[in-house]
């Protein structure tokens, strides 16, 4: 069918307005968002509350759990993202923080947030998580070093001899924001040693762990060298992206 003139020039201008706008979408507010992960690591620590900003995410969380909510396929609380946040782990049904940080937390970043070291030293640390997929077929994997009292270790897996992180200290990841960084290796079952620095004896033994491909784990050491019971040293596994 052969367009009048007048129809002809109203396409124009519709197809004109039609290309105007779609270059002017502006990305929904509600989908700006950052996402924060919770884990208490203070091996002595009462129950915690978590919040941010003031707002109370979780309440009665206990030693060596963790909290968020599967969410865009992550495990993790997603907030919306603001400069100078705080973060805080205050003692379950008490307004005193046993420790809190400040993190900048930025949109579309995803965090995890830890509380460490003995009560009498509790301190709140963040870490930025690249959540990122691993080379397909691999596994993304990291190491923090939680103990308070235990030596500088080397992580390395049952039967080999390579080291896969070498001279991690306590909460060394502060100083040196490369040591929050994940590495990749094949997908198995592995038994990971933590060993001495110095001496190369093992220190903490874990149980076997099942990696599957194309996810991510962070590996810590927590609680106490010479601990007993539940505040003994050992082994956090989790899941990132599982």
């Amino acid at each position: 069918m052969i367009l009048t003139k007048k129809y002809f020039l109203q396409a124009v201008i519709l197809s004109s307005l039609i290309a105007f706008n779609s270059g002017c979408i502006k990305k929904d507010p509600e989908s700006s968002i950052a996402q924060v992960l919770l884990v208490p690591l203070s091996p002595n620590a009462s129950a915690v509350d978590f919040s941010i900003n003031g707002i109370l995410y979780a309440t009665t969380v206990g030693y060596s759990s963790t909290t968020g909510t599967v969410r865009y396929t992550l495990p993790y609380y997603t907030i919306e993202p603001k400069a100078g946040a705080t973060v805080a782990y205050n003692l379950t049904g008490m307004p005193t923080a046993y420790a809190s940080v400040n993190k900048d937390m930025e949109s579309d970043k995803v965090y995890s947030t830890f509380l460490i070291d003995s009560i009498s030293k509790a301190k709140a640390v963040i870490v930025t998580d690249d959540l990122t997929d691993p080379t397909p077929g691999k596994v993304k994997i990291r190491f923090f070093h939680f103990s308070p009292n235990t030596v500088p270790l080397d992580v390395v897996i049952q039967g080999a001899t390579n080291k896969l992180f070498a001279n991690r200290s306590f909460n060394d990841q502060v100083a040196a924001t490369a040591n929050e960084k994940f590495i990749e290796i094949d997908p198995g079952t592995y038994t990971f040693l933590f060993t001495n620095v110095s001496t190369g004896a093992t220190v903490y033994t874990t149980s076997a762990q099942v990696l599957l491909p194309d996810r991510i784990y962070t590996l810590a050491v927590r609680g106490f060298t010479g601990g007993a019971g539940t505040q003994a040293i050992g082994a956090w596994v989790y899941p990132n992206k599982p």
